[in-house]
């Protein structure tokens, strides 16, 4: 298969203050020293959607350490069907921009119909025990990729939560409070939509397809799902402006509101022990989240978005042979492209043969060649 992500070029960012790189592999492998720039190459590329990256990142943050400018610049060439697409993003005038063949892009999220990434990191270890908010912005950007539309529904309801928060605050226009509370209404209904949509798509790989790492079982507890499950859409929003309404007085003054998407939980649970993530071991947590990642990436496969493209962080370190083994063949049964890191070679031997590997040393990517 020929890969999605061609070429890479970095200016100004993190390490590197300059770096090019060709891939002519589906799998690419980065190995070398702890510091030694790996996972800034793989931030570089998680920067083509329209999260912070891998690290969650302020976009100040991504300039070289060794110059005085803000600014950086990354440049991707991306392949599907046939047909190339030059991707750039970066900072300039402390504005974060993106550009596609050239032409600056309505929104970053434009980016994700040529690739759509995703990653595992160290970091996310913790991702059923830490806090709900980072669990729930994981699980969005899952959702996302069957949606185009959802990220911007989830900020156009923040966006409006705040409007109402402002108008109950300083102007108290009734009119204008059930326009606003309505409207949220509205789109948080196509936001529960749309979350059951992806449990329905992920529960039939996880039934479908095989896979040797353990499966939750995942679901989302809020006050408008569960409204949106048992109402009719009309019935759903119409109890939701409702609750808004009522709930005017508190919301003002705790400045939050109190139904909301951005409030949901979601949970996952061991199929046959029924223990919730947070409650199993560490080796059942990152097998949770190791399947749900290639089961989200059949999804995509699946939908119209755009290529699907994993990045997988000091992964191997943290899997026994047998199941680096597993992993690399449910990989080449994908059949997308995979970016790893790692600190030693043997890690890839799996990949020896079909990998393209760099050694990287002091924020300089040398190919090993055989």
């Amino acid at each position: 298969m020929q890969p999605a992500i061609l070429k890479l070029g970095c200016r100004n960012f993190r390490s590197y203050q300059a770096l090019s790189l060709d891939f002519s592999s589906r799998f690419v492998v980065f190995y070398g020293k702890n510091g030694a720039g790996k996972t800034n190459v793989l931030e570089a590329i998680s920067l083509f959607s329209s999260d912070r990256g891998l690290r969650k990142a302020s976009v100040s943050d991504f300039a070289n350490f060794n110059t005085k400018s803000e600014s950086w610049n990354l440049e991707l060439v991306s392949e599907n069907g046939g047909y190339k697409t030059f991707l750039e993003t970066g900072l300039w005038n402390g504005r974060r921009f993106g550009k596609i063949d050239g032409a600056a892009s309505a929104s970053l999220s434009a980016l994700e119909e040529f690739i759509w990434l995703l990653w595992i990191t160290p970091s996310m270890d913790t991702i059923f025990v830490g806090s709900k908010a980072d669990r729930r912005n994981f699980f969005d950007h899952l959702v996302s990729g069957c949606d185009k539309k959802y990220k911007n529904r989830l900020k156009k309801i923040q966006n409006l939560q705040r409007e109402r928060l402002s108008v109950l605050m300083y102007r108290r226009d009734e009119a204008w409070l059930n326009i606003l509370e309505n409207k949220i209404a509205e789109e948080s209904v196509f936001v529960a939509k749309t979350r059951f949509e992806f449990l329905n798509r992920l529960k039939e790989i996880f039934e479908n397809c095989g896979s040797n790492f353990l499966r939750p079982r995942v679901s989302i507890n809020g006050k408008i799902e569960s409204l949106a499950a048992i109402r009719s859409d009309e019935d759903a929003v119409l109890e939701i402006s409702d609750f808004l309404k009522n709930s005017r007085n508190e919301d003002c003054e705790k400045q939050s509101t109190g139904i909301s998407v951005h409030r949901s939980l979601w949970l996952a649970h061991h199929q046959k022990s029924q223990l919730e993530a947070e409650n199993c071991s560490t080796g059942e947590q990152k097998a949770f989240l190791i399947s749900l990642v290639l089961a989200v990436a059949r999804i995509y496969q699946q939908s119209k978005r755009g290529v699907p493209v994993l990045l997988l962080d000091d992964l191997m370190m943290h899997l026994d042979k047998v199941r680096r083994k597993t992993l690399i063949d449910e990989l080449s049964e994908l059949n997308i492209q995979t970016f790893f890191t790692g600190t030693e070679l043997y890690l890839f031997e799996d990949l020896k043969n079909t990998a393209q590997i760099f050694h990287v040393e002091n924020s300089i990517c040398n190919e090993v060649r055989e």
